[in-house]
């Protein structure tokens, strides 16, 4: 046929013809029938008797074998110049294999007897015939040894680490045991979380074989899924291939996917086929995917848009009939690994994509996974070793796990390893197993001492009741001491003593103070009496915040106003006003409301207590998933719980908790932890930042300066006010005092709010929610600053105290030298606290901006306007101290 004479020539470079005369060769092809076989279509089928022997002298032809059902394996693929179907001739047995065309074949077809008497009949041509059967099972011992090498590495290098019962399981229910019909079978969700995400991928990407891309961080079972969407899908007993993109520089991948051309024309090693060649109707993972090189993405691109591919160095056209799964690899808290892939790459795939959640979103698998590694190790090691007891349980449930299921495999294993048969794992035996990622802390109640104070039916009880005897004590001495301050102890223990170092506190104890705070012990013993149920009214809840800044305010106006100080009898007015307050609200509502939502010492204390080296918090994952009855927060019969209306899972900074220590007795699951810390998160972490506390330290910075200067420069306020009283104002220190707090206040609130303005519209957030937490960033300066001022209160009267006592004695107390630190000393430790807080407020502040933006990236020009201030802040406050 004359559109067949072109492809003689392939012919004549068939191994069959080689040593073959030309003369030969030619009365053998004009002895042949010429057939055309469409691509797709087969030439012959596993069963069939043709009787035929075919050349191929163009296209290529792929051989496949059955498997169970309706399945196929590859056996191999032949170019053009190669032959088949001399085995069913030779045997007079039917076809062994199904041959079809990979692209449109031209063939050469010989009947039985051509073949016999023309082809066998030459010698040349029957050794030739000899060599290729021989090499063909050669190649299949070959394939057959690394087929299984293949799977046994398979095997090895699983990423999640699990078996497929743990996918499979269903959730244990409480049904009876009985028959139960397929759709319920079907419908039962397993109890995994993980299985759940792998099962909804394998139900959202089987019905088609479009490409899928999977991301997520390393170890959250990406293969897993991957293995699950082929397995449902409707080639799920086809060839499966993982191949890791590390492994292979770009020229390496090439050849790895799509296989090389050269020897095209023989009877090919699966192995140099390509993984596509290889996996005709299954499934192709490129693990690693966003380190392809660019060039290489746009080629992947463009063959998946095709549907066909090119060997290396070839020219033939071939379909793609793999599924191909990408798996991309998320950096740490940052779902960024798409990102990698080029727009042209991910376009085909951004509808199909897939995002393994990581370990730590999921936590309420922890325990089941424990319980499955540790039946898993023990198998493999020969010991008993069933589960973890609470305190390692809470370790494992409060920790980030940034190598999710490998990590924890991992650490389980070690632990297995090195823990003793039938005992419970501890916490000592995690060798491998780090801290809670980005925290700092130590948790105190590991101490047996600290824990058998804090749990002890003493606390807070015995202090709280020694306090309130001292403030009792103090009120009498305030009231009927002398009138002459220096010479009232009750002034002494109030103002030199008290105040100093219950601020002290705030950094050390957090509200420590709050929970033995002696102002409360009447309504404490009044609620013993009355046992009031009424609940906090809505309107206290909701505007607590304000409230609370009004009366902080209102307290520290009459303070230095009217210079509480000095004056025994106002002295004693704010301390009854403060008792009466929290009496009153104890007899008519539950727990104590007046600390949580009213009291302005309360309000002091929760702000400063915020950057404390002291923290309560929560194992919040134990809480969540362990947990059944919440007594910490709710009580019982026997103790009562938060007085502070908090649940510890929810407490995520200090404002709210006053270390009382109740949920710690209360919590069955060891899961209260009373941490060390360094640092405190909480300021530019907040959860919830609420405007009335950023407004609240915007007047705390600003009330400092009318502090400061009443109680260093007293001069200045009455030179203020002789200079108004001679423009014709009265002559009132009170008056000119309150114009220059209320001043002061006014200029920082209005400072702030256009401070807040600009960082917002630098950082593309709103003014409400950079107002909101701006403010918690100066808490450790403002802090620091009132520590500062109170140090030279407490260094310079303290000696005040053994006078007085020495008074009371019937003695002459001393008080012509007050100072236990000398001025410069003080100064210096001053200069120390202030710098502190310097610091920490800058650094909070930073990570507040960071936080705060939406759209654009952090440089260092954006904080500096916030750290000017800051710093300016720090210098005039260490000068007026």
């Amino acid at each position: 046929m004359p559109e067949h004479d072109a492809l003689i020539p392939n012919l004549y470079r068939s191994a069959l013809f080689e040593d073959v005369s030309r003369e030969e060769v030619e009365r053998i092809i004009a002895a042949g029938r010429w057939r055309t076989v469409e691509q797709g279509r087969y030439v012959y089928r596993q069963g069939e008797s043709d009787c035929h022997f075919y050349i191929i002298a163009a296209g290529e032809a792929e051989l496949t074998m059955n498997a169970d059902g309706s399945d196929q394996l590859l056996v191999s693929h032949i170019g053009a110049g190669g032959h088949f179907g001399e085995t069913a001739l030779l045997t007079s047995s039917a076809h062994s294999i199904n041959v079809r065309a990979l692209t449109d074949l031209s063939l050469l077809c010989f009947d039985a007897e051509a073949f016999n008497l023309l082809l066998l009949a030459n010698q040349v041509i029957q050794r030739q015939l000899c060599i290729g059967l021989a090499r063909r099972l050669r190649i299949s011992y070959h394939d057959h040894a690394g087929a299984l090498t293949k799977v046994k590495y398979t095997r090895r290098s699983s990423e999640h680490n699990l078996d497929p019962t743990f996918i499979s399981e269903p959730a244990a229910t409480a049904e009876p045991a009985g028959p139960r019909s397929g759709r319920q079978r079907q419908e039962q969700l397993p109890e995994s979380t993980i299985a759940r995400q792998v099962m909804a991928a394998a139900k959202r990407f089987s019905p088609s074989l479009a490409p899928v891309l999977i991301t997520g961080e390393s170890g959250t079972g990406r293969r897993m899924a991957a293995y699950e969407i082929h397995r449902a899908s409707a080639h799920g007993a086809g060839p499966y291939f993982e191949v890791d993109v590390r492994n292979f520089d770009s020229g390496q991948l090439e050849v790895e996917l799509f296989g090389n051309d050269r020897e095209a024309f023989a009877f090919s090693l699966i192995d140099r086929l390509g993984v596509f060649g290889r996996s005709p109707e299954g499934t192709v993972v490129l693990y690693n995917a966003e380190l392809m090189e660019p060039d290489f993405q746009r080629q992947l691109a463009a063959i998946i848009k095709r549907g066909l591919f090119i060997k290396v160095a070839g020219d033939v056209k071939i379909p793609l009939r793999s599924r191909i799964i990408l798996i991309c690899n998320d950096t740490p808290r940052m779902e960024d690994g798409h990102n990698r892939l080029l727009p042209t790459l991910y376009a085909l795939v951004a509808d199909r994509h897939f995002r393994m959640a990581p370990l730590r979103a999921h936590r309420r698998d922890i325990p089941r996974l424990i319980q499955y590694y540790l039946q898993r190790f023990s198998r493999q090691y020969g010991k008993s070793i069933t589960r973890v007891d609470d305190q390692t349980l809470g370790r494992f449930m409060n920790y980030d796990w940034p190598g999710n299921l490998t990590e924890m495999a991992g650490v389980l294993q070690r632990a297995v390893i090195l823990g003793r048969n039938h005992e419970p794992l501890s916490s000592q035996i995690l060798l491998g197993m780090p801290k809670t990622e980005g925290k700092w802390e130590f948790n105190l109640l590991r101490l047996r001492l600290v824990r058998s104070f804090i749990t002890s039916r003493f606390y807070p009880l015995l202090p709280k009741a020694l306090v309130g005897i001292c403030f009792g004590l103090v009120l009498v001495a305030l009231i009927f001491g002398p009138a002459e301050p220096e010479k009232n102890i009750g002034l002494t223990l109030s103002w030199v003593v008290g105040w100093p170092l219950m601020i002290f506190s705030f950094f050390f104890l957090a509200r420590t103070w709050c929970s033995v705070c002696g102002l409360s012990v009447p309504g404490w013993l009044a609620q013993s009496v009355f046992k009031p149920e009424r609940p906090t009214p809505a309107f206290i809840r909701k505007y607590s915040g304000w409230i609370m800044t009004g009366l902080c305010t209102l307290l520290f106006w009459i303070e230095i106003t009217w210079n509480a100080s000095r004056s025994p009898l106002l002295t004693a007015g704010i301390i009854t006003a403060i008792t009466v307050g929290a009496l009153g609200f104890s007899i008519f509502f539950k727990r104590r409301v007046w600390c949580r939502y009213i009291c302005p010492l309360g309000a002091i204390n929760a702000i400063f207590s915020m950057p404390s080296t002291l923290e309560l918090r929560s194992n919040t994952h134990m809480c969540m998933n362990r947990c059944t009855d919440h007594v910490c927060y709710t009580g019982d019969d026997t103790s009562p719980g938060c007085p502070m209306f908090r649940h510890p899972f929810l407490v995520d900074n200090n404002r709210d908790c006053i270390l009382c220590g109740q949920c710690i007795k209360n919590c069955r699951l060891d899961s209260i932890h009373l941490n060390l810390r360094l640092a405190p998160q909480e300021l530019w972490n907040m959860q919830s930042p609420r405007l009335e506390d950023s407004i609240l330290v915007i007047v705390l910075a600003a009330i400092f300066f009318p502090f400061a200067v009443s109680l260093k420069h007293p001069e200045t306020i009455a030179g203020w006010a002789a200079t108004a009283h001679g423009l014709g104002l009265p002559h009132s220190p009170a008056l000119v005092s309150s114009i220059f707090f209320y001043a002061s206040i006014l200029l920082y609130i209005g400072g702030a709010a256009l401070l807040s303005q600009f960082m917002a519209r630098l950082t593309g957030n709103s003014w409400k929610a950079t107002a909101s937490i701006f403010g918690y960033g100066m808490i450790p300066l403002v802090l620091s600053a009132f520590m500062a001022a109170h140090l030279e209160i407490f260094a310079g009267g303290l000696r005040l105290l053994p006078a007085n006592i020495l008074d009371l004695l019937g003695s002459s107390g001393d008080y012509s030298d007050p100072r236990i630190i000398s001025p410069d000393a003080t100064f210096v430790l001053q200069a120390i606290t202030v710098a502190g807080g310097l610091i920490a407020a800058l650094y909070a502040s930073q990570r507040i901006i960071k936080r705060l933006l939406v759209a654009r990236r952090y440089s260092l020009k954006m904080f500096a306007l916030p750290a000017f201030c800051l710093c300016l802040y720090a210098v005039a406050s260490l000068w007026l101290v």
